[in-house]
């Protein structure tokens, strides 16, 4: 029998929920704005993430859609999945998220030991300074202090391999992806025929768990195939 989303701590700031699995290994998945903040929904990437129950998998939704500069949240964030890790003996950490949990995939890189960290058309800063990026709120503005003035700070600053993902067709994420800076730790693909909603666009052609599945085992070939071939099929 398939495991059950179990909903471990609400409150107006934070949800998070776990998703039991087999092995070692803790997913965990930070939920975008369009993930829905109660049990309405399937969490994002729940199918994905927990890769047919081999995966351990922890939801985090800021509530507030706050990109996780609410007083206090992230350092709460950070403190319930080193919690999580040590109570399910983790061998290793790979993140994930959409949009604004793509940010916090990457975010979490700086303060965690992050294998992997998957972000699909992720905001890679929301300091208004670096890339005034009018789709989204004020962060600073209306929360307080960024936790982070640009992920792309982390990149090549230790372990994690970052994989992001954008629609091609959507110009302001093309901007965010663009400020960060080539490095080997660094695989970056733009795809052709698709906007935000690129994760969307790749589960509807049925890419999106094989994506997924390949990133979190560390096949970094066959992820490049994979995108090659959803490219090539919606350019054709």
């Amino acid at each position: 029998m398939a495991q059950a989303i179990q909903t471990v701590l609400r409150d107006d700031a934070l949800v998070l929920r776990f998703l039991k699995g087999q092995g070692s290994r803790l997913v965990v998945v930070f939920t975008g704005i369009g993930a829905g903040f109660g049990d309405r929904r399937l969490d994002e990437f729940a199918a994905s993430a927990s890769d047919g129950g081999a995966n351990n998998v922890l939801f985090v939704t800021d509530r507030a859609a706050s990109w996780y500069a609410a007083p206090g949240l992230w350092d709460r964030i950070v403190d319930l999945i080193r919690a999580t890790c040590e109570h399910e003996a983790t061998t290793e950490l790979v993140t994930l998220g959409n949009s604004m949990g793509g940010y916090g995939a990457m975010l979490a890189a700086r303060d965690l030991p992050v294998a992997r960290a998957i972000a699909f058309s992720p905001q890679v800063t929301m300091d208004r300074d670096l890339l005034a990026d009018a789709r989204w709120p004020d962060v600073a503005a209306k929360f307080g202090p960024l936790p982070i003035r640009s992920t792309a700070e982390l990149v090549g600053q230790g372990e994690t391999r970052f994989f992001v993902a954008v629609g091609g067709d959507c110009a302001p994420d093309r901007a965010h992806v663009d400020l960060l800076p080539a490095h080997p730790n660094l695989h970056r693909f733009v795809l052709p025929v698709a906007a935000h909603n690129l994760a969307r666009s790749l589960k509807e052609a049925g890419q999106l768990s094989q994506i997924i599945a390949a990133i979190i085992r560390g096949r970094t070939r066959r992820v490049t195939t994979i995108f090659n071939r959803y490219a090539r099929g919606v350019a054709a």
